[in-house]
Parts: C-alpha cells; structure tokens; sequence
C-alpha cells in the first residue's frame, strides 16, 4: 500500500526550464534597454555570480554584477534597484504568466490529499524558491513538508528580509548539502520522518539518471516524469549560459549520466493523473 508520495517539483509539477527562461530573458532584455549594456557582457557577469553563490535562479543577482556596478558608480543595492525596478518588475509580470502547473497536476494532487495519502515535495532547488512557487501555484495546502536545499544567503536589497518567511518555518525541512541526489540516503531519510517504509512509498520525477536511479536504490517505487524532458531549445540554451554549474558540475553529470543513465522506472507517465491508476494497484 502507498502511503506517502515524494514528488519532485521542477519539470514535473511545472515547466521550470520555460517558466525561468522566459522570465529571466525579459528581465535581460529590460536591463539591455535601461543600461545599454552589452547583453553578452551581462550574461557572462550572471554567470559569476551564479557560481559564486551555487545558484542560477537568482535575480537580484543583477544588483551585484560588476558591469552594473561600474555603470552606476555604486554597490549600493537600493540605489541600483531603484534603477532596475521595471526589469524586476518584467522577470514577476513574466512570471505570472509562465509559471503554471503541468495538465491536470492540481487535481491529482487534491485526490490524494482528499483519500488521507501524505504527499511531500523534494527538490534540489533552494528553500526560498521552491517554497515561494509552491505558495503561487495555490498547492501548499497538499504538501505536508517540503525537502529542500538551505539558501545562505540573498541577494534581495532589503538586508531585513528574511530567507524564508515565519510561516514557512513548520513545514520546510532543510536537508544537509551532502544529502543530494542520486543518494538513497536522502530518501530513506524522509521516509523515516514521515514514518512509513520505503515500500510504501513512491517518487516521481523527471530524470532519470537523478530521480529514477535514487528511488530504485532506496527501495521506493518509481515512477518517471517523462513529460518533464521536453524543453523548447531556445529556452534551454539561455539556462546553459547563465549556468551556475562549473566544469567539474558538468563533469559530474556527465559521470551520472554514463552511470545511471540506463536505469529503468518501475513506471513511466505522460501525465500527472496517470499516478492515480498506479497508486491505486498497490492499494
């Protein structure tokens, strides 16, 4: 019987690749108008940045690019948010209207919640982006926690903000940095927390090598997103370069994907609902 559902978030609750690039190419595009500055050099200085941090989806990340400081004559982040306040303003507006939930995502998610089954959510994205898109998706009702990646630090100007909000504080747990995936550990880990055993439990997920090859080892059924593969390229190639991933971390997926690459599912889908028929066969 499944009593627990993992379920990954980018890529397959939602279209993370279109929804970030789109967004992020009109904030660029917007910074371009405003400064003039050459977008190749702006990309580059993105990239940096996001190194430094682990991070690509950071978009006060702008307010430390050293193009942008030489173009203001300050690191003050007020003085140069308050100048790139409309290209901030077209990352949310773009935003809005990109982040969406795959086909019928909500309503497979309001069935098992409805039938007592604890859904969690895991990602690889940090706490304050993950939990942020869980809220503006209107699912966070479903979610009994959240496992996440700890942000340490932010870029947004306003030095009070906290990382995570006070009613975030209960239901994300953040996982050390050594718990990724494919690590088995990590999912054994959370079913432990949620108090059920590993083969009462499921993960879905869009990859393969990662998701797949992690839930197989820990005894979970898996169930693959393949859905979750399909990416416009356009949108794909603007991700790779503002990548936060060194050449060790491509090298390192590289490594995963030779390794884990072959590994099978126990089930695959082509849209979220499918899991209802899957759960329901071991019930």
């Amino acid at each position: 019987m499944i009593k627990l559902i993992i379920t990954d978030l980018d890529n397959t609750l939602y279209d993370w690749v279109g929804f970030f690039s789109q967004s992020f190419e009109a904030m660029l595009a917007e910074i371009c108008s405003i400064t003039a500055i050459d977008r190749n050099t702006l990309i580059s200085d993105f990239k940096k940045i996001h190194q430094k941090y682990h991070n690509s989806e950071r978009p006060y990340a702008a307010l430390e690019l050293p193009s942008i400081i030489e173009h203001y004559g300050t690191n003050e982040k007020y003085i140069i948010y308050n100048n790139l306040e409309p290209a901030f303003s077209k990352f949310k507006i773009t935003a809005e209207s990109t982040l969406k939930l795959y086909p019928n995502v909500f309503e497979t998610l309001k069935y098992f919640h409805s039938r007592g089954i604890t859904i969690v959510g895991h990602t690889e994205s940090f706490d304050v982006n993950s939990s942020g898109r869980i809220k503006d998706l209107s699912i966070r009702d479903y979610f009994k926690h959240l496992y996440t990646l700890k942000s340490d630090s932010s870029s947004h100007p306003d030095i009070k903000r906290p990382i995570l909000m006070p009613d975030d504080l209960n239901w994300v747990v953040q996982l050390p940095r050594e718990e990724r995936k494919p690590n088995p550990k990590l999912l054994l880990d959370i079913c432990s927390k949620e108090g059920v055993k590993p083969n009462e439990a499921l993960y879905v997920g869009d990859s393969v090598p990662k998701d797949i090859s992690m839930a197989n080892k820990a005894g979970l059924v898996s169930v693959w997103a393949k859905y979750g593969r399909e990416f416009h390229n356009a949108n794909w190639k603007l991700l790779v370069e503002i990548t936060h991933w060194t050449d060790e971390d491509v090298k390192q997926e590289e490594n995963l994907k030779f390794a884990f690459g072959n590994e099978k599912p126990m089930h695959s889908i082509s849209d979220y609902s499918q899991l209802i028929q899957i759960v329901s066969s071991y019930q």
